[in-house]
């Protein structure tokens, strides 16, 4: 049904005929299909008159900071338009719109871009490559463009426990330049004496020469794993089950894997170190193996049992005469000490008796001091000749007669007769 407006400012209707007056709002914008076939494009705001004319809103395409719209055109050629930006789809000019997103690299990536541009001169097209490196938000700057698609050994999970790897296995077009490592196992590989070993490996290395490795291979790691694959083989071949578990520490060391460190130098790769993460081997072989070992293990827990009950003893032992000691050093100190205070005691005894003695000789003088006084007060005053005060002090010394016999004088020429009975 025709949309009729005969007033302006009449609604558009997408895919119709209109007759009228319309108006085409800002930010939009409509094609007009006339009736000799040519389209005119009108952008808003604006007013249109239309006699029968179809009018059909064109699609707007914008493309934030971090996309980019890739534009293809009806006479075959296309261009980029980085964002941010906005167009609007014209059919008469455009096949397709996309709007995709950009690239986004760190520090440690990069990308390996291929351009086809005209060459002037030889009138000729021709292919330049390009190593786009981050951190960076990469836009293609034509649409003839394309990035390399790396398809390198990837892990291999039918591998199981063991670190296997198969073609195509990691595919990726952000190649990484940071130092990286890989996991690889040797599998298979045989001693001198025909033992089966499985030698478990971690290789780490980094890209140095971008251009050298993508001219060199297409897949550096299948060129990693066959040369250390090699190394090992050589490695192990010249060497005895029991001279390969002696010399097993030499594969931490870098200067045994000769081939790998040659041919990654002509890769623009660098191969710091290789860690040894030790081996397997069959069933019967390791079951032999794990059954020395438990031997083994058994006489050193033996022998470790052992040491540890004789340490235990001589602990014993040790602190037994260490408490000995120090009970000879209790019995000494109190031997000692009682010795001291006997001494002591003793010398307070003596101490005390001289003392006491001189106190009885100052005493006995003083007293003596004093008699001596007295008897000589005595004779002086009594007027004693030294025969009577000799007399006085024999007198004194012998003390009280048992008996006193007193003769009075009586009567004249009467004799006196005493009889002393025992």
């Amino acid at each position: 049904m025709p949309n009729v407006s005969l007033v302006c400012g009449g609604q558009l209707q997408n895919g119709q005929k209109h007759y009228g007056f319309f108006v085409v709002p800002a930010g939009k914008q409509w094609v007009m299909q006339k009736s000799d076939g040519q389209n005119m494009s009108i952008p808003g705001p604006s007013t249109v008159r239309a006699f029968g004319e179809t009018l059909t809103e064109m699609r707007n395409v914008s493309a934030s900071e971090t996309e980019y719209i890739e534009l293809s055109y009806t006479d075959g050629h296309s261009e980029i338009l980085p964002g941010p930006a906005s167009i609007f789809f014209d059919p008469v000019c455009h096949t397709n719109i996309l709007v995709k997103s950009c690239v986004s690299l760190t520090t440690s990536e990069l990308l390996v871009v291929y351009r086809e541009s005209l060459d002037a001169k030889a009138h000729s097209r021709k292919v330049s490559r390009e190593i786009v490196r981050g951190p960076c938000l990469y836009k293609p700057q034509t649409c003839g463009e394309w990035t390399h698609k790396f398809s390198w050994h990837g892990h291999d999970p039918s591998g199981g426990e063991l670190a296997r790897k198969r073609p195509n296995g990691l595919k990726f077009e952000k190649l990484q330049t940071a130092p990286a490592s890989v996991y690889f196992d040797v599998e298979n590989v045989r001693t001198s004496d025909d033992a089966l070993l499985t030698v478990r490996l971690m290789i780490f290395y980094q890209l140095t020469d971008v251009e050298a490795m993508i001219n060199a291979t297409n897949d550096p790691i299948a060129e990693i794993i066959n040369s250390v694959t090699a190394d090992v083989i050589g490695f192990c071949s010249v060497r005895s089950f029991e001279q390969f578990k002696e010399s097993a520490e030499q594969l931490n060391m870098i200067g045994v894997y000769q081939n790998l460190t040659t041919r990654a130098a002509g890769l623009g790769l660098h191969v710091s170190k290789v860690v040894f993460r030790g081996y397997m081997a069959p069933q019967r072989l390791q079951k032999m193996h794990d059954d020395a070992i438990e031997r083994r293990t058994k006489l050193v827990l033996e022998r470790e049992s052992e040491l540890q009950e004789q340490k235990l003893k001589d602990d014993r032992l040790a602190k037994e005469e260490e408490r000995e000691k120090v009970k000879r050093q209790m019995e000494r100190a109190q031997a000692e000490h009682t010795a001291q205070m006997k001494r002591e005691r003793f010398t307070a005894d003596m101490t005390e008796q001289r003392e006491t003695a001189e106190q009885k000789a100052w005493l006995q003088a003083a007293a003596n001091e004093a008699e001596l006084a007295h008897l000589q007060a005595t004779r002086e005053r009594l007027g004693l000749q030294g025969a009577d005060m000799a007399q006085i002090l024999v007198a004194r010394t012998q003390g009280a007669p048992a008996k006193l016999i007193q003769i009075t004088r009586g009567v004249p020429d009467s004799a006196v007769q005493i009889n002393e009975t025992a």
